[in-house]
């Protein structure tokens, strides 16, 4: 290709990965695809409502992520032709092609055709209890008279109220801070078997889990906790940077951490810890358990082997969803996936054994701008893998990526998964399709409530049966007999 195509792309840090600064990573990206990346940027606070804005006004990227399949307007952008399908052909990118034998990618077909590709995060569903973690600061909780590591929600709600009474630090230290508010529903749903957006088999019907699940106990957890301070009181205001800024200074007893895993904690604030602290955050700072639910199994968040996806404009022309394309081919290739996860072999890594092996001091991270804010271009088509697959060497310590492999030890061994039907989750149907279930903002509402917790679900459940949930749950039903879909 000699000519280079222009490809806008929305995705979190997107100014700061294509800051336009010498990058030998990106060069050889936008070489090997024939396209030069111009950012059109969002962040972690403003995704959605931003893309949804520029779908209504025709100012999409050519490319953009975000975790949209199975949402109502999904299936609005494909009917009023906002976002354009993958060519049907693909055989001349055949890495791409292989990729999208994925099954998340194979369920969410429509009509026939692929409308998004997966970004992978993780190699199986167990993996994705990574992406909800609870650190702690376990160094204050010694200092309050804790002795011994939580094993319930009360016993944590105890340490975390011994760490408020004492305020070791005189700090007017508070509960639990989140990186962002959603966050929430992922770390107390689980508490009442309910798995946030998947669909279950009750034994008679296909519904949604969350109207399957225990709903006024995880209600009534959310609710003990706010009022008692466990959940700190602006949790509901709360953002990525000023969340980690009070759990750094000490202001916060706890945070709610989402994606990549506890090895997150390494990137997020151990250059800062050593500076502050004059040690490791290893040694103050703990990861909560998987704890019982309200039947006693250990329930854990459950989302999908790719949290998110990759669209394309309806505005790219056949030349550049070639260019596209052949972006995304690279980037699914033995090399690109190296190249993504490494750097530059023989510069950053070398090949001993046919395996990969960072050089000595090397931290990609600083090294390259395509690589900052930790998510780029770089994560467009997989997702931090080295979070999960350990055979992918990375620039973090192996101390900290032991984190993440204990973590997934405790959910397969200590773990209950619940079955859930992903082919009934992307069936389309009309009653489906309109039907919105604000689970986060519900957990927020309630908890945040006067009224009794009872009470205020029951009206919340003859809210959604008076916005049509039971003819919806028989749609879907019919529709998933008709489909040949069994439980």
């Amino acid at each position: 290709n000699s000519e280079t195509i222009d490809v806008t792309v929305g995705i979190w840090g997107a100014d700061a990965g294509l800051s336009g600064a010498e990058d030998p990573v990106l060069d050889i990206i936008e070489k090997k695809a024939g396209v030069h990346l111009i950012p059109q940027n969002i962040t972690w606070d403003d995704a959605e409502q931003k893309i949804q804005l520029w779908a209504t006004n025709g100012q999409l990227p050519d490319i953009f992520a975000g975790d949209y399949v199975g949402k109502s307007f999904f299936y609005n952008w494909i009917e009023q032709g906002v976002i354009r399908a993958l060519p049907e052909d693909l055989s001349p990118y055949p890495n791409l092609a292989e990729y999208l034998q994925m099954e998340r990618a194979q369920a969410a077909m429509q009509d026939g055709k692929y409308y998004m590709i997966p970004r992978q995060t993780y190699g199986d569903i167990s993996y994705s209890v990574l992406d909800r973690n609870i650190v702690y600061r376990w160094d204050l909780a010694q200092k309050a008279g804790v002795t011994k590591e939580p094993e319930t929600w009360d016993e944590f709600r105890e340490m975390i109220r011994k760490i408020i009474a004492a305020d070791p630090e005189g700090k007017n230290i508070s509960g639990i801070t989140a990186t962002q508010p959603g966050l929430l529903a992922g770390i107390i749903l689980p508490y009442g078997n309910i798995v946030d957006r998947k669909w279950v088999y009750d034994g008679e019907n296909f519904l949604p889990s969350y109207f399957a699940g225990d709903m006024k106990a995880v209600m009534q957890l959310a609710r003990d906790m706010y009022k008692e301070g466990t959940i700190e009181h602006d949790i509901a205001m709360t953002k990525l940077d000023t969340s980690n800024e009070k759990f750094l200074q000490g202001v916060s007893a706890a945070q709610i951490f989402a994606s990549s895993g506890p090895v997150s904690i390494y990137s997020v604030y151990e250059k800062y810890w050593q500076e502050m602290y004059g040690h490791s955050v290893l040694e103050d700072v703990k990861i909560a358990k998987l704890y019982p639910g309200v039947d006693g199994d250990k329930y854990y968040y459950v989302d999908t082997e790719a949290w998110s996806e990759s669209y394309f404009s309806s505005s790219v022309d056949d030349e550049k969803m070639a260019a596209i394309c052949r972006l995304y081919d690279f980037l699914y290739s033995e090399e690109g996936r190296r190249l993504v996860s490494c750097g530059i072999e023989g510069e950053d890594y070398d090949m001993v054994d046919g395996k990969p092996v960072m050089r000595e001091g090397v931290d990609i991270r600083e090294k390259y701008p395509v690589f900052s804010n930790g998510s780029t271009v770089t994560s467009l088509a997989v997702w931090a893998a080295d979070s999960w697959d350990m055979t992918i060497p990375s620039a973090t310590p192996e101390e900290f990526r032991q984190l993440n492999v204990q973590r997934h030890q405790d959910a397969v061994e200590n773990g209950t998964l619940p079955e859930y039907y992903d082919s009934v989750l992307f069936l389309s149907t009309p009653l489906k399709n309109d039907f919105v279930m604000s689970t986060a903002d519900d957990l927020m509402t309630i908890m945040m409530g006067d009224e009794p917790v009872d009470k205020m679900v029951d009206d919340l459940m003859a809210n959604y049966e008076s916005k049509g949930l039971s003819h919806m749950i028989t749609e879907v039903n019919e529709a998933a007999k008709a489909a040949g879909i069994e439980p």
